[in-house]
Order: structure tokens, then sequence, then C-alpha cells
């Protein structure tokens, strides 16, 4: 017989992922090539950064953040401007991403982004937007 149990935690998240990652390598002839850049300041604390990864034909962005303190210093165009070259380096043809309506879109479009998708009410009142740009 089964129990069905709650379980809200970060290890059966971590847990469930792994298993769905096993289990779509089987039906996939790529590897998820992790890339990453970052800069630091004087003190080697973090002031921006961006991570992905290469999947086959696209460069999947995880995440690009910026301190308050260097916004609007070129950080994050120079990030993202290196994470596409190593993707191109790596075969990369295409490069997806999300973000929300208060965060990047804006940024993104003006680097050749655009909106393939958008969820409206997103959590409750606002957009997140999944954009794709060819390399």
């Amino acid at each position: 017989m089964y129990q069905l149990q709650a379980d809200n935690s970060d290890a059966l998240n971590s847990t469930l992922r792994s298993e769905m990652v096993e289990f779509n390598a089987q039906h996939f002839d790529a590897q998820r090539v992790p890339l990453g850049y970052k800069f630091v300041d004087d003190s080697n604390e973090l002031m921006a950064g961006i991570s992905g990864c290469v999947f086959g034909n696209w460069l999947i962005i995880n995440w690009l953040w910026c301190s308050e303190r260097v916004r609007n210093k070129g950080l994050a165009g120079q990030l993202l401007a290196e994470l596409e070259q190593a993707a191109i380096l790596l075969g990369a043809k295409k490069a997806q991403l999300d973000t929300l309506d208060f965060q990047a879109k804006p940024f993104y479009e003006k680097r050749g982004y655009s909106v393939k998708y958008q969820l409206d009410n997103y959590p409750l009142c606002g957009t997140r937007y999944f954009m794709e740009k060819l390399l």
C-alpha cells in the first residue's frame, strides 16, 4: 500500500528535479553545459552576475542580477553579451529567458529579444514574459 505524505522540502524538490532530468536525458541527445559570469568589486563582493546553460541549440538564461549600486553602468549588457558569445561557441543558435513586467523586458528587447508568450495575471496581477532571440 502507498501512503500520501505532505512534503514541502527543498530536498523533495531537488530529488524530483534530478529524477526528471534523468528521465528526460533518455529522450535528448544533448547535455546541459553550464555557463556563468560575474562582476565583483575590490572586496570580491558580487556586483552583478548571469547564469544559464547551453542545451542543444539553445542558450537558456536562468538568472541575471545587478546590485543597485551598479545598475545603469553597462554591466548587465556586458554579462549578457559574454554569455551569448560563449553559447554561440558551444553551438547555440537561439536564446530563451523569462522576465517579469517590473524587471527587464525593455533591456532584453533593446538587445534583440522578442516576446514569444506572455502569462498575464502572474502571479496575481503582473505579467511574465517568455522571450527568445536568434544568436
